[in-house]
């Protein structure tokens, strides 16, 4: 049992499904430390303790978290990417990991940014912690069943899902009779599927998959009521995502409308 947790929130329900959730596992001091411009402020009425901090100010989150002997903590919910080049407030540690990080890609400027975290003995825990319920599960998930021939689309888009993803292209494609109609880029899942089901005109099959060695400290992905919109625009049939290493958004709400759309719903492994 923790004592106290934890953590730096995004945008969006996450952090407030991590706070219920940890309070449930008998967490019983919360710290947050929230964004400005990106944290929901009723996040105040739920935790114990919250600091204001912008994008950028590590060291100030860092300082938080020590100053009220939080060792262990996690990062959940969404940061716009644009953040990195507009609203983005550095101090010498931000400035520091910028010049020293290879690839400015979210994923690994949020790693570095992690590992400062451990290095001042502020253990980062991955965002899946105590959020097993919410996660999706091997097989079908919805009262849609998957045939054989939606199988063979699943595979298909889960071996090119692996292939963008492990070069950090997108986590998402759609795809239609072994074409692929969309790769997520830099535009995120949504506009991805939205342009897949147009250029496929409808009966699309949506994968989302982990990286290979994903950290699940920083990036974990979700699904949510806005993907099953999109979904429902782009006429899909079938949304394929990487079992256990993907978080639901109102998870019940989520699998009762793909149901009433009709669209599949799928948890698949991976060999890695």
């Amino acid at each position: 049992m923790y004592e106290s947790f934890g953590l730096v929130a995004g945008r969006g329900q996450t952090p407030f499904m991590f706070l219920q959730e940890a309070r449930k596992h008998g967490v019983k001091k919360l710290y947050v430390a929230a964004m400005n411009g990106e944290t929901d402020p009723e996040i105040e009425k739920v935790a114990d303790h919250v600091e204001w901090f912008y994008v950028g100010q590590i060291k100030k989150a860092i300082n938080f978290f020590k100053n009220n002997n939080v060792q262990n903590m996690i990062f959940t919910g969404q940061v716009k990417p644009e953040r990195l080049f507009t609203g983005f407030r550095p101090d010498l540690l931000a400035v520091k990991i910028m010049a020293t990080t290879k690839e400015k890609n979210a994923e690994s400027l949020f790693g570095a940014v992690a590992n400062e975290f451990e290095k001042a003995g502020v253990h980062v825990c991955d965002a899946s912690i105590f959020m097993e319920k919410h996660m999706s599960h091997v097989g079908q998930m919805g009262k849609v069943k998957v045939k054989k021939d939606l199988q063979n689309e699943i595979d298909f888009g889960v071996q090119i899902a692996r292939e963008t993803s492990r070069l950090d292209i997108g986590q998402t494609v759609v795809v239609k009779k072994g074409t692929v109609l969309a790769v997520e880029a830099f535009e995120g899942t949504d506009k991805a599927v939205l342009r897949g089901g147009e250029l496929g005109h409808g009966d699309v099959t949506v994968v989302k998959i982990s990286k290979p060695k994903q950290d699940m400290r920083c990036d974990i992905p979700c699904i949510g009521m806005q993907t099953v919109e999109n979904l429902i625009e782009a006429k899909a049939h079938c949304l394929a995502v990487h079992a256990e290493r993907t978080l639901f958004i109102e998870k019940e709400k989520v699998i009762d409308a793909l149901n009433k759309a009709g669209i599949a719903l799928f948890g698949f492994t991976t060999e890695d």
